[in-house]
Protein backbone atom coordinates (compact mmCIF):
# COMPACT_ATOMS: atom_id res chain seq x y z
CA UNK A 1 0.00 0.00 0.00
CA UNK A 2 1.44 3.26 -1.10
CA UNK A 3 1.19 5.97 1.35
CA UNK A 4 -0.64 8.98 0.70
CA UNK A 5 0.55 12.06 -0.48
CA UNK A 6 0.22 15.34 1.43
CA UNK A 7 -1.80 16.71 -1.39
CA UNK A 8 -3.62 13.60 -1.78
CA UNK A 9 -7.61 13.59 -0.78
CA UNK A 10 -8.70 11.09 1.52
CA UNK A 11 -12.18 10.05 2.51
CA UNK A 12 -12.96 7.72 5.35
CA UNK A 13 -16.48 6.99 5.85
CA UNK A 14 -17.52 5.55 9.41
CA UNK A 15 -21.43 4.12 9.79
CA UNK A 16 -22.75 3.95 13.47
CA UNK A 17 -25.64 1.47 14.27
CA UNK A 18 -28.07 2.38 17.03
CA UNK A 19 -30.62 0.70 18.53
CA UNK A 20 -33.24 3.69 19.39
CA UNK A 21 -34.86 1.13 21.59
CA UNK A 22 -31.84 0.41 23.44
CA UNK A 23 -30.63 3.55 24.40
CA UNK A 24 -31.71 3.30 27.88
CA UNK A 25 -29.08 0.87 28.31
CA UNK A 26 -26.00 2.84 26.64
CA UNK A 27 -23.84 4.37 28.72
CA UNK A 28 -23.17 8.22 29.27
CA UNK A 29 -20.27 8.69 27.39
CA UNK A 30 -21.81 6.62 24.43
CA UNK A 31 -25.16 8.47 24.76
CA UNK A 32 -22.86 12.36 25.15
CA UNK A 33 -21.06 10.80 21.56
CA UNK A 34 -24.40 9.88 20.07
CA UNK A 35 -25.45 13.41 21.20
CA UNK A 36 -22.77 15.10 19.09
CA UNK A 37 -23.06 12.55 16.27
CA UNK A 38 -26.51 13.58 15.86
CA UNK A 39 -26.06 17.56 16.00
CA UNK A 40 -23.02 16.77 13.07
CA UNK A 41 -25.32 14.77 10.82
CA UNK A 42 -24.65 15.73 7.50
CA UNK A 43 -28.71 14.93 6.37
CA UNK A 44 -30.15 17.67 5.06
CA UNK A 45 -32.57 20.29 7.36
CA UNK A 46 -35.99 18.32 8.20
CA UNK A 47 -34.76 15.17 7.43
CA UNK A 48 -37.41 12.70 9.46
CA UNK A 49 -35.31 9.96 10.39
CA UNK A 50 -32.01 12.25 11.07
CA UNK A 51 -34.65 14.62 13.19
CA UNK A 52 -36.50 11.40 15.33
CA UNK A 53 -32.50 10.22 15.91
CA UNK A 54 -31.47 13.76 17.60
CA UNK A 55 -34.59 14.17 19.20
CA UNK A 56 -34.73 10.75 20.72
CA UNK A 57 -30.94 10.98 21.76
CA UNK A 58 -31.78 14.33 23.83
CA UNK A 59 -34.76 12.77 25.10
CA UNK A 60 -32.45 10.08 26.68
CA UNK A 61 -29.46 12.71 28.17
CA UNK A 62 -32.95 14.95 29.98
CA UNK A 63 -34.23 11.71 31.31
CA UNK A 64 -31.09 11.28 32.83
CA UNK A 65 -30.57 14.18 34.56
CA UNK A 66 -33.93 14.63 35.49
CA UNK A 67 -34.04 11.39 37.05
CA UNK A 68 -30.59 12.35 39.06
CA UNK A 69 -32.03 15.62 40.20
CA UNK A 70 -33.35 15.45 43.74
CA UNK A 71 -36.80 17.10 44.46
CA UNK A 72 -36.66 20.64 45.15
CA UNK A 73 -38.90 20.02 49.15
CA UNK A 74 -40.41 22.67 50.71
CA UNK A 75 -39.71 24.99 48.43
CA UNK A 76 -42.98 26.27 47.87
CA UNK A 77 -45.84 25.57 51.26
CA UNK A 78 -49.13 26.99 51.54
CA UNK A 79 -47.56 28.78 55.11
CA UNK A 80 -45.20 30.56 53.04
CA UNK A 81 -47.91 32.71 52.05
CA UNK A 82 -49.43 33.00 55.29
CA UNK A 83 -45.80 34.14 56.79
CA UNK A 84 -45.40 36.96 53.74
CA UNK A 85 -49.04 38.08 54.66
CA UNK A 86 -47.77 38.62 58.20
CA UNK A 87 -50.42 35.73 59.01
CA UNK A 88 -48.85 33.21 61.69
CA UNK A 89 -46.84 30.33 60.40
Amino acid sequence: MQPLSPSAHACTKITFEVHLDRLASYTDECIAQLWHISQANPAPFGDRQACDFAEQVGREIIRRFVAAQPPALWAHQGRHIRTRQGGAA
